[in-house]
């Protein structure tokens, strides 16, 4: 019987780190881990959703707009070290691979394991198997720039589902793009319509590497 492999499909909100010396080696910090489990099937079953309390610096005013996230907010919340081994025992044993839309999140995560935990190996689950679902799109719907999410969904006729830049509602709306993309009748039918739909977000920027194996610094 084949062993079970989820596919972890997460999103980050995080605030710049303002303290110079820091900052050349940590530009942000995270504020809130959002996260969906889907099976083979791509159901979800199960779903993450933290926030972390900052070490450097309070959330910026545009930040909190931005996310709706408030500094009292995260006052009682764990720090980063607490919240990811919450999050890397939710995650579980089970082999799983991960997706973000971008690779943003993914080195913004990086960075900050690597400033303040550079030595603890129990992290180096989050250094392979780190999939840009926004690349995958890209290819596959045949456009040359990159799109942000809310107009991805829209190029599919999908509207955003929850509010924007919560990282669990990020996430999930990243999985419907996963489950559009993964069906070969919508895709037939997508590369025959003659004209693209979008959505209003004025972000269509973003890091597209692919899908890569990152070796700890």
């Amino acid at each position: 019987m084949p062993k079970k492999h989820s596919k972890i499909i997460l999103d980050l909100e995080f605030n710049p780190v303002r303290v110079p010396e820091i900052r050349e080696k940590m530009r942000s910090e995270i504020i809130e881990i959002g996260a969906v489990k889907l099976d083979d099937s791509l159901k979800e079953i199960s779903s993450f959703d933290e926030y972390i309390k900052p070490s450097y610096n309070t959330v910026e005013d545009k930040i909190s707009h931005l996310t709706g996230i408030a500094n009292e907010q995260l006052e009682p919340c764990g720090d980063f070290d607490t919240v990811m081994h919450r999050f890397m025992d939710w995650i579980g044993g089970e082999p799983y691979s991960l997706y973000s839309w971008s690779l943003t999140d993914m080195n913004v995560m990086l960075d900050e394991i690597d400033y303040k935990f550079p030595e603890d190996e129990c992290y180096d689950m989050f250094f392979v198997h780190w999939t840009d679902l926004q690349k995958i799109y890209q290819r596959q719907m045949g456009f040359y720039k990159s799109m942000g999410l809310t107009n991805a969904l829209g190029s599919l006729n999908i509207y955003f589902d929850g509010t924007e830049h919560g990282a669990l509602a990020d996430a999930r709306n990243t999985a419907e793009i996963m489950r559009y993309l993964s069906d070969s009748e919508k895709m037939d039918k997508f590369r025959n319509r003659t004209h693209v739909t979008y959505n209003t977000s004025s972000d269509s920027s973003g890091f597209s590497l692919g899908n890569i194996t990152i070796k700890r610094k």
